[in-house]
């Protein structure tokens, strides 16, 4: 997507040495396009769907949902500045009539309707919230969500893994107290700057989190991804899907059988839930 000299200049200031990443986020088909839209049509789909995306960011995903057929997005943010951007990149590609960026300060106290969304979406963002908020903000989701419509929570690291490959790149920081694993981080990390705040290194996203603490902030949500699929799903993408599968497809029986889906112990949790 061509965007002026005036919004790469301010994606620039504002994302640093991550803006080339956010632009990749909207313009290649393999980045975010690929896992969401394959994850949401083993359910159902984007097309024809009114989406409301929670912690929106700089607009990419949102942009990336109307190119999988969404007839509207409505994007929430907390950080003023990347509300701005958004609605810079989607004046620009002419879509303003299609997509909306609001800005608000509590996400848990959102100003909609119950049921007004055919489909919610948490894109690589409950690693970025703080985790006293965390089941406020999931519970606001779901009740937005029309009854048959599809909670989405994609690319969040599970801190089942005792590795952190989000955040630090260092073991051991899923398992640990925060106040270790920010200790660690300014320690060792040669990912992230050494000498943020743990308020910092949350934002950046150091504590993931389970799909136990996700059913129990949306306690009447079904989980679809434990009638099975998921290791297909992961298998497909790799360069040996069918030894992939065999693999894994014994394991994933086993866990369903309890109730309980293959995503759930997989590094990034991609989960589907309905209402």
């Amino acid at each position: 997507m061509n965007h002026s000299s005036e919004t790469l200049a301010l994606l620039k200031r504002i994302k640093g040495d991550w803006w080339q990443d956010e632009l990749n986020r909207r313009e290649d088909p393999n980045y975010i396009r690929a896992r969401l839209e394959t994850l949401v049509n083993r359910f159902g789909t984007f097309r024809g769907a009114r989406v409301l995306d929670i912690g929106s960011g700089c607009g990419s995903s949102a942009l990336v949902m109307l190119d999988c057929g969404a007839t509207h997005v409505t994007g929430v943010e907390p950080d003023a500045r990347f509300v701005d951007l958004a609605r810079r990149r989607a004046k620009e590609e002419g879509v303003l009539d299609r997509v909306q960026f609001l800005h608000t300060s509590d996400a848990s106290r959102l100003s909609f309707p119950d049921g007004e969304f055919d489909l919610v979406t948490f894109n690589a963002v409950i690693e970025h919230i703080s985790p006293t908020l965390r089941r406020a903000i999931l519970h606001e989701g779901y009740r937005c969500l029309k009854p048959g419509g599809l909670l989405v929570i994609d690319e969040t690291p599970n801190r089942l893994i005792p590795f952190d490959a989000h955040t630090t790149g260092l073991p051991l920081i899923p398992w640990l107290p925060l106040s270790i694993s920010c200790a660690m981080a300014r320690r060792f990390s040669r990912i992230v700057p050494r000498g943020k705040s743990c308020d910092e290194y949350v934002a950046d996203g150091i504590v993931g989190s389970t799909y136990r603490f996700i059913t129990r902030a949306i306690p009447h949500a079904t989980c679809l991804n434990a009638r099975g699929g998921d290791v297909r799903w992961k298998c497909v993408r790799r360069s040996s899907p069918a030894m992939c599968y065999a693999l894994l497809a014994p394991i994933e029986i086993l866990l369903n059988f309890f109730g309980i889906p293959f995503n759930a112990i997989t590094p990034s949790l991609d989960l589907i839930f309905t209402k």
